[in-house]
């Protein structure tokens, strides 16, 4: 009997009408979480916002209706161009204090009370006044449970399926969020502030790889762009929701109701075939590729998906120990050798993204204003990255991008200050690090196996993370000399663009669903390089 050729995954999903009605669907299922995660990604910058504020001097605040005098009972911060946030002119006469200038001595004291420019923020309600340390703690809190939650993500996902850790990190998102905004107490706050981040924090990790994995090898940098812009929509409405609604409490609960509806909806849904069969579990990959095909108003019957290749049998039919698959894996010098490359990338993309917003200059008068613009630029590089990495590949875009991030960094760092050219200069820079982003991210999901994709990923991700943890750290080093930071980026960019020089090239190549097949790919070449 003739034996029947066999057919891979990426041929089928080609088959089913990559942009057909069963994918458009899941498109829109699995972007509403990637929408949310930028919320509760991001959310926290305006919901600990630096705020304005000065001491509250008895005897002279509720007593007149004019402030004049603040100008003799506060001292002012020359540098701010505002009344002094923790000192006061010590008073000479408490007990028949009537606010005159007199009244006053040039001795300063610190403040016992605060008058808060904004009422219902976070600084206000748990009195946070000069306690910088506080409010910027809410920051490192929450990137700390975004890097426990790493830590577990990939292991959920790869383990027990991407529909389990989509659904597991929403409604984990919409229980500590919801609490979160009842807290009682700074110290509740900071607590349910963690939880929620560490096991909320897959969300988008885990709705980008089941994204892609619905898609063959021709549109996966569409669907990756597709999220990325989605996350940039999702940070705009952030900013644009923070404008109006001042009340933090408020502010979370609008933000954190809408993951209930993810919690529920996502057990709807079918699983990754992709991620199906790289647990053997044909049976069930089969039958959710024909419930698609009937979505999308196909036979079934035509797509020959009897002959579906099983990426865990070997040559001989003999089923591979599927924990064998882990320990390969450890074996493996190429695999080892990637990881820790690509590791490094992404933490130099992280560190540089958010530490050129950090670091960078007001672009307008309106903190909410300047935020969506230096946002919005990202856009045009989710749109570029979609042409050149199919047309350039990823390995010479990626090396292209980190140049040029090193080049206008180590530029803002030597060139004079000038304003004519540093803001344009500075969204170069913004642009060529978020193409760089979104190229790595799409890079790594390409370079290790299905059944350790989500858990290789996550180790890449934790390292971003810390390159988000030592972010809000960078200003500091300006003190020693301005250029400090923009000098470390800059040379971070250029060393992470001669690492890129060691790894494969991944264009027009199909998605590796083994150890094996992932090795594969550091000894052949792209199918454009030949031609």
């Amino acid at each position: 009997m003739e034996q029947r050729k066999e057919i891979n995954l990426d041929s089928v999903l080609e088959s089913l009408r990559p942009y057909g009605r069963y994918n458009l669907l899941n498109f829109v299922l699995l972007l509403f979480p990637v929408l949310l995660s930028s919320f509760y990604e991001c959310g926290f910058i305006f919901e600990a916002q630096e705020q304005t504020y000065r001491c509250k001097v008895f005897g002279c605040d509720g007593r007149y209706n004019d402030t004049s005098w603040v100008d003799y009972a506060i001292p002012k911060n020359k540098e701010r161009d505002r009344p002094d946030s923790c000192k006061r002119y010590v008073p000479l006469n408490v007990t028949e204090f009537q606010c005159t200038p007199e009244q006053f001595s040039n001795e300063t004291m610190p403040c016992d009370a605060y008058v808060y420019e904004q009422s219902q923020s976070l600084v206000e309600e748990f009195n946070l006044g000069c306690q910088e340390w506080k409010r910027a703690l809410v920051g490192t809190v929450h990137n700390s449970g975004m890097f426990a939650a790493m830590l577990v993500t990939g292991a959920i996902s790869d383990r027990f399926g991407r529909r389990v850790a989509v659904g597991m990190a929403a409604t984990a998102s919409f229980i500590f969020g919801i609490a979160r905004a009842f807290a009682p107490g700074y110290l509740s706050y900071l607590t349910l502030h963690f939880l929620e981040a560490g096991f909320g924090g897959g969300l988008y990790p885990s709705a980008y790889v089941f994204a892609v994995e619905l898609v063959g090898l021709k549109q996966r940098v569409i669907v990756s762009a597709m999220c990325n812009m989605t996350f940039v929509v999702g940070v705009v409405l952030i900013a644009m929701l923070a404008w109006f609604v001042n009340n933090w409490r408020t502010y979370i609960l609008i933000l954190y109701s809408p993951a209930i509806i993810v919690g529920i909806y996502v057990w709807f849904m079918n699983e990754s075939a992709r991620w199906l069969l790289s647990k053997g579990k044909k049976d069930q990959a089969i039958k959710t590729l024909k419930r698609a095909a009937k979505i999308n108003n196909l036979d079934p019957r035509n797509l020959e998906l009897d002959a579906l290749s099983d990426p865990l049998l070997k040559s001989d039919n003999q089923t591979v120990d599927k924990k064998s698959q882990f320990s390969k894996a450890i074996r493996s010098s190429i695999i080892w050798k990637r990881l820790l490359i690509c590791s490094f990338l992404w933490l130099t993309c992280s560190l540089v993204y958010y530490g050129l917003s950090i670091n960078s200059v007001s672009l307008s008068g309106n903190k909410y204003v300047s935020f969506m613009l230096v946002v919005l630029v990202e856009i045009p590089a989710y749109i570029v990255v979609v042409i050149v990495l199919d047309k350039y590949g990823r390995k010479k875009t990626m090396i292209t991008t980190y140049l040029t991030c090193a080049a206008t960094s180590l530029l803002f760092a030597f060139l004079p200050r000038s304003d004519w050219w540093s803001i344009p200069l500075y969204l170069i820079g913004k642009w060529s690090v978020t193409l760089t982003y979104s190229s790595v991210y799409i890079y790594v999901s390409e370079v290790f196996p299905t059944n350790m994709r989500q858990t290789l990923i996550s180790v890449c991700s934790t390292a971003g993370r810390i390159g988000s943890l030592i972010a809000p750290l960078t200003p500091l080093l300006s003190v020693y000399h301005r250029s400090m930071p923009t000098v470390i980026f800059g040379g971070m960019c250029f060393l992470s663009s001669l690492l890129v020089i060691m790894l494969p090239e991944t264009r027009n190549m199909r998605l590796p669903d083994t150890i094996e097949e992932a090795e594969e790919l550091s000894r052949m070449k792209s199918k454009t390089d030949t031609s």
